[in-house]
């Protein structure tokens, strides 16, 4: 079996994804990350925010920020509600609990020194990442023979960066309302594809973008573990793909919230009178 590693932020699905790497592979380190850790304190929000007003402007900063509270005001809480009772219950429910007893490490930078020795002590074939934004670097990403893969859930090139869910419905795209494993390169979400899978008869009104991303990595379960067998093999195989258009997004604004749902409203609408 091949060894591997994961790297991901601590919470109950990702420790579903452990689960089953350890059942399909040689599970032999997991780094679990601290992806959010602008959140922990008011000096660390402050931080991200001057970075962010500094990169983008005062008035998209304060635009996500009306977001983040209004979703953070009942929105997020559901949406995690519904992973934990969809998506980890029924698969708790069919393997006993997710619990992870092997090496691990905990860090806020994937790429610090202590996480880059574990790895090279773990020698792994192949690193998977998923729910996780930071930037890996090339020398992290060679220690694995097979590179690190990436859970990224949104279609790429088309819907690159962070809440690929939503901008997708944003864009009425609901057809790519979905997952890409990629092996990563040096550009954010730009590796190599190796597979994908989309979500089928997507309600454009759904708001729980959470669950629809989570949703659409359990889709790429069945794909990743004829994945793990190539690599065995010595087989390694991309995605078969059209040349597309790729775009890069990144936090939404409450003006995009609002902006879906009149469109949402709308699409819903126009099927109606047409179906």
């Amino acid at each position: 079996m091949l060894k591997t590693v994961f790297f991901g932020l601590r919470f109950p699905f990702n420790e579903v994804l452990v689960d089953w790497l350890s059942r399909r592979s040689e599970l032999v380190g997991v780094v679990w990350t601290d992806s959010v850790g602008w959140q922990r304190s008011l000096a660390t929000r402050v931080r991200f925010a001057r970075r962010r007003i500094a990169r983008y402007g005062i008035a998209k900063v304060l635009n996500e920020t009306l977001l983040y509270f209004w979703l953070h005001s009942g929105p997020r809480q559901r949406d995690d509600a519904r992973i934990q009772r969809e998506l980890v219950a029924p698969y708790v429910a069919a393997h006993g609990p997710c619990r992870w007893d092997g090496a691990a490490i905990e860090t806020a930078d994937v790429n610090a020194g202590d996480v880059i020795n574990f790895l090279r002590e773990c020698a792994p074939d192949i690193a998977f990442a998923a729910c996780i934004p930071q930037y890996f670097s090339s020398s992290l990403r060679q220690i694995p023979r097979h590179g690190v893969l990436l859970w990224h859930e949104g279609i790429t090139p088309e819907y690159k960066g962070l809440y690929a869910p939503f901008w997708a419905l944003h864009e009425l795209d609901v057809r790519r309302v979905g997952c890409t494993v990629l092996r990563m390169n040096d550009y954010y979400d730009g590796g190599e594809p190796l597979l994908e899978a989309t979500l089928a008869e997507v309600d454009p009104t759904c708001m729980d973008f959470g669950y629809l991303g989570h949703r659409a990595i359990l889709e790429t379960l069945p794909g990743v573990e004829l994945l793990l067998t190539d690599l065995e093999r010595g087989v390694l195989r991309q995605a078969i793909r059209d040349r597309r258009i790729a775009h890069t997004y990144t936090y939404p604004g409450l003006s995009d919230f609002l902006r879906l749902r009149v469109r949402a409203r709308r699409f819903r609408e126009q099927h109606r009178a047409g179906g």
